[in-house]
């Protein structure tokens, strides 16, 4: 950008001596329209020198990297990321890059946008003082807006890699640009734990009669301290359904207390962990009077997606 500014800054310095000379130009001209080329040319330079555009900024994208790396990430995705000036993610980002012998460069990675509001320990936190918790990522938030607000007006591109589907249960439209303008970021979706783990049940989400395809958590259908009630289920249970829980395994014991008043010990549940990982990947098939036993037995406490309903048979 600084040889644009001093060409035009060069240039107007050479328009305003010849107008300004005592020779024929000068002469055949109004001082009003000397005065209106002088303004003119001011005007290009702020025009040049900001962009060339006025108001131009640069632009978010929320970027849906899929559930575990960048094979699973659409090609648009991957192109943004690239061009990107800065880059926002977890620190696990990078390592998923290099596994499949790509690089993220480390000087673009300018922060973690989630420290603090997700993560173990912040979920240790939200459960033990869910009030500290919401202060705590409240100032995240903030500190967050306010630096991408500051990366914008500095012309960058900012892409803030979210894993998985940035739309379902993903911490950076739930959490960090909420109230944050529509207009100046866009989102690029990307596949979602919930389509790994069909792929590898290798089943349809939307079997015969089944009337309802349900993505939700213990959180959303029960409340934050499990304070809501579990008539949904009453209703639910009515109808065939498919019925998705992201975050659940750590409550499953609190999970299988609820369903049991309404579904049948034999009613199908299946866990997808590390749903699109590849070799990590496992499917661990159970039912409501079985699966508080079989979560228990197996390593993986967070990572798992669980599937209810007759695709999980």
């Amino acid at each position: 950008m600084e040889w644009q500014e001093e060409t035009t800054v060069v240039a107007i310095v050479f328009v305003i001596q010849m107008l300004t000379e005592k020779g024929v130009v000068f002469k055949m001209m109004s001082r009003k329209l000397v005065l209106g080329i002088i303004v003119l040319s001011v005007t290009l330079c702020s025009f040049v020198c900001h962009g060339g555009e006025a108001g131009d900024q640069g632009k978010l994208y929320v970027v849906g990297m899929g559930p575990a790396g960048p094979d699973l990430t659409a090609p648009r995705a991957l192109r943004i990321v690239e061009k990107a000036d800065v880059l926002l993610c977890s620190p696990r980002m990078p390592q998923r890059f290099e596994k499949f012998g790509l690089h993220i460069d480390p000087k673009k990675v300018a922060l973690n946008p989630w420290e603090g509001i997700i993560g173990k320990e912040a979920q240790k936190l939200k459960k033990s003082d869910y009030d500290a918790w919401k202060v705590q990522s409240q100032k995240r938030v903030e500190r967050v807006q306010d630096f991408i607000r500051e990366k914008l007006r500095q012309g960058k591109t900012v892409a803030m890699m979210d894993g998985g589907d940035p739309c379902v249960y993903a911490p950076s439209l739930q959490y960090l640009l909420s109230g944050f303008d529509p207009a100046l970021f866009e989102v690029i979706p990307g596949m979602g734990a919930f389509n790994a783990a069909a792929a590898a049940l290798k089943t349809s989400m939307t079997p015969d009669n089944v009337r309802i395809v349900l993505l939700t958590s213990p959180e959303s259908l029960f409340g934050e301290s499990w304070e809501k009630g579990d008539e949904i289920l009453k209703d639910l249970s009515k109808y065939d359904n498919t019925m998705v829980l992201y975050m659940s395994l750590s409550d499953m014991n609190k999970v299988v207390e609820r369903f049991r008043k309404y579904y049948p010990p034999d009613f199908p549940i299946a866990i997808v962990y590390y749903a699109g990982y590849g070799e990590k990947e496992k499917v661990l098939k159970s039912n409501l009077k079985d699966i508080e036993e079989d979560v228990k037995n197996m390593d993986e406490k967070w990572l798992g997606l669980a599937i209810l309903g007759k695709c999980a048979r």
